[in-house]
């Protein structure tokens, strides 16, 4: 086995002390968010975003809004799956945003921008939009908070004045509309659209790299979902690691190995867990998205199917099969 000793937490904590450093008693994970966190004034290479990707059988939409102190990005991005180049609707403010960031998962952020006004909260999305040729975006969508629906909350702690919560949250429903230009998208959770979130806050090193895949679906009456993590929280002692079926977190503590061919990566994927069975996928990608802005940022980003399986608590496998998701790799300095 190649796992870590995870500590799950069950009350609020403060992330931070009046210094701006890691609280130990803040490290672990949680099923719902019990971390606060306030940062002090003056205290360097603080990053805040929520990024938002829902899905339907034929459609992604990509929502973010991040401030990282240098410079603040907001994003409206819509992929037709059947192939094509995203449509979308991209603003960068040096500085950061103009707006503050919401200072728990339960808030909503309201920006308005030049051919961009959004809202982002954790029960809806919207945006009305125009891209640079004049295309015209409209969102309008509501998430699904099932009853007792469990996350996946965790510190990563690269020591105590690096450290990062993030709250992944998978296999929530959505219903609304997506419209670009005439087209219109439906989305309805009985047509298998699901929302999943990924929100942080916290104090990054200058330099990262991950890889990260995650997708929801419906299969055999059952809402499963799931969010895997690799490179970013290697010796750190914790994992991002879990499977959601029906809104109940599977905590996987186990390392996640995912692997790609680097000069071809529409080729598949394997995405696996280091000296276990917990995790074995395929996933074959279906759109690529690089952005590469140099010395800064490589990001390769696909939509694709997944297929293989997970195994919950208690060793019962978990089959995904077929089931469309997101997996990227990331390199960055800050």
């Amino acid at each position: 086995m190649s796992g870590v000793e995870e500590r799950e937490l069950t009350s609020p904590v403060d992330m931070v002390d009046g210094g701006g450093r890691l609280r130990p008693d803040a490290i672990g994970w949680s099923r719902q968010p019990l971390h606060r966190w306030a940062f002090p004034a003056g205290v360097d290479r603080v990053h805040a975003f929520d990024f938002w990707c829902l899905t339907t059988s034929t459609v992604a939409l990509s929502v973010l809004v991040a401030d990282v102190g240098l410079a603040g990005v907001a994003l409206v991005s819509v992929q037709d799956l059947a192939g094509g180049s995203p449509v979308e609707r991209i603003y960068v403010r040096p500085r950061g945003l103009p707006v503050r960031m919401p200072d728990s998962t339960e808030g909503e952020l309201v920006l308005d921008a030049w051919r961009l006004h959004l809202v982002v909260g954790p029960r809806r999305i919207e945006a009305q939009a125009r891209t640079l040729t004049g295309r015209r975006i409209e969102v309008a969508l509501t998430i699904e908070r099932p009853p007792g629906h469990e996350t996946v909350n965790v510190v990563v702690p690269w020591d105590e004045t690096r450290y990062h919560f993030t709250s992944k949250q998978q296999a929530l429903p959505v219903r609304g509309v997506v419209r670009v230009g005439k087209t219109e998208h439906r989305f309805d959770p009985e047509g298998e659209a699901f929302a999943c979130r990924d929100f942080g806050r916290g104090r990054w090193p200058a330099g990262v790299e991950w890889c990260w895949a995650f997708a929801s679906a419906r299969r055999n009456g059952h809402a499963i979902g799931f969010n895997l993590g690799s490179r970013w929280t290697d010796g750190t002692g914790v994992t991002e690691n879990a499977v959601v079926v029906d809104g109940r977190v599977h905590k996987i503590a186990d390392v996640v190995d995912v692997t790609f061919d680097a000069r071809y990566r529409r080729a598949p994927w394997r995405i696996r867990t280091r000296g276990s069975a917990r995790v074995d996928l395929t996933f074959t990608p279906m759109t690529l998205r690089n952005v590469v802005v140099p010395p800064f940022l490589r990001l390769h980003q696909c939509m694709g199917r997944f297929a293989g399986t997970i195994l919950d608590d208690t060793g019962t496998p978990v089959v995904i099969e077929d089931v469309l998701g997101l997996a990227e790799s990331l390199r960055g300095r800050w």
